[in-house]
């Protein structure tokens, strides 16, 4: 398996808010290169935290320092080798397989 190269931030978690008004809103915590979590979501952009970095946080501290991804047992070794390939394939492989956070 190949190691991508964390030159943007990657994404770890996807959430799909409820809340968000006109509709629902689809918002994405990533991790930078030097470790911290950024959002997509308004709130992030400006207060630069919000409910989803908390999440994601505590789910880190809940697992000893690492984000526990939850994957779909649909996915096979051949998917999770190509999400390895870049930022942009371990993005849809998450898309395609991972849990998303309802919020």
């Amino acid at each position: 398996m190949k190691e991508t190269s964390m030159q943007e931030p990657k994404l770890i978690q996807i959430f799909l808010s409820k809340s968000a008004t006109p509709g629902p809103g689809i918002y994405e915590v990533s991790i930078t290169e030097d470790k911290s979590f950024v959002c997509n979501c308004p709130g992030y952009a400006a207060r630069k935290t919000c409910m989803h970095i908390k999440f994601v946080n505590n789910k880190v501290k809940q697992n000893g320092g690492s984000y526990p991804l939850r994957i779909s047992t649909n996915c096979t070794d051949a998917d999770a080798d190509k999400a390895m390939e870049s930022n942009e394939a371990f993005r849809e492989f998450m898309i395609k397989f991972g849990e998303i956070e309802v919020c």
